[in-house]
């Protein structure tokens, strides 16, 4: 065994930088292929040579048995749905060792509660091999865990931390740890499916805009949505902050996307697309102000705002806006 420990030591350095090699393969084709995809984290490792030397001497290891985690990768997703899509990815791109990969969900039952998540053992195909790069990691293999970060959760608190416990629990530990992953995973369901009720909502926000339906009350979803639609020449579209133009327009009396709607002239549309307008908060605000400029210097205007820039102004102006008597009457100096 000691041989064994020696000879990992002097390769360990290779193991990591196959693991950073796997890790920045998938990366780049997750984002490549699925841009929406919000990973929570990725991490790489090869083995501590004293974790290799503790997993050695349990009763099942041998002097000839195969370790295939010496390098590690290990993908969290925000959402249990996006883990079969990476794992479409793992199975495409690289070899799997079929036979010490496992699906730990699978290999739990459908009557027990713990640990999911997907363990994959791969290894670069022959013709990743023959890059160059490449050429020094034939023959090596790769542990990549894929998992949700819920049931990282749960893996970290039974296992990385110290709490995981060889043999029978006390019944009411036991109870109590069963209750706990049973909560941990129904969170998991309830994640997902938040996450396909919120995407529906937004697509069908999305769909309905662009038809022309406009009840939706405002709030940052709708309000983005409905800024594509009004004003599709603009790009990219940015909101400074899109919490204070919210309370802006609550502030004005505004409350449903039919109702800002109804404020803009189809003047001031063109407007925006030649004077080449970027910011959604400054579009919006001077919808409102060119609406009725003494209502919102009224009702939103922040009193410690001393000051209007030059191009506002003379938009303004060409509004009909009295924006010189608001100004005197507010201390509002033009820069």
């Amino acid at each position: 065994m000691e041989e064994r420990i020696r000879r990992y030591s002097r390769e360990r350095t290779l193991y990591e930088e196959f693991a950073e090699q796997v890790l920045n393969i998938l990366k780049a084709i997750i984002k490549q292929e699925y841009p929406d995809i919000k990973i929570a984290s990725y991490s790489k490792r090869a083995k501590e040579v004293e974790s290799l030397r503790k997993k050695l001497r349990k009763d099942k290891y041998n002097e000839n048995s195969e370790i295939t985690d010496l390098a590690g990768v290990r993908i969290i997703t925000y959402s249990k749905k996006d883990i079969l899509l990476i794992v479409g990815i793992i199975k495409r791109i690289f070899d799997v060792d079929i036979e010490n990969s496992v699906d730990k969900t699978l290999t739990l039952g459908s009557d027990k509660v713990g640990y999911r998540g997907n363990h994959y053992i791969v290894s670069f195909s022959e013709d990743r091999v023959r890059m160059l790069e490449n050429k020094k990691f034939e023959g090596l293999k790769c542990e990549i865990q894929v998992t949700s970060l819920i049931a990282h959760t749960w893996s970290e608190i039974t296992h990385e931390k110290g709490y995981k416990f060889e043999g029978e629990l006390p019944e009411d530990l036991e109870r109590r740890k069963n209750l706990l992953a049973g909560m941990l995973e129904l969170a998991d369901l309830e994640m997902d499916a938040y996450v396909e009720s919120f995407d529906s909502y937004i697509s069908k926000i999305e769909q309905e805009i662009e038809n022309g339906c406009l009840k939706y009350q405002i709030n940052s979803m709708s309000l983005e949505r409905f800024m594509a639609w009004k004003f599709p020449g603009i790009s990219p579209q940015v909101f400074r902050d899109v919490d204070l133009i919210l309370n802006e327009l609550k502030l004005f009396g505004l409350n449903t996307i039919k109702e800002l709607n109804e404020l803009v002239r189809f003047e001031y549309e063109k407007e925006v697309q030649k004077a080449d307008w970027r910011s959604l908060d400054g579009i919006i605000r001077n919808i409102l102000i060119i609406n009725d400029a003494d209502r919102y210097f009224k009702k939103v205007w922040n009193s410690s705002m001393n000051q209007m820039n030059r191009k506002n102004y003379e938009l303004y102006q060409k509004f009909d806006v009295d924006i010189d008597r608001i100004c005197k009457e507010h201390n509002i100096c033009i820069i």
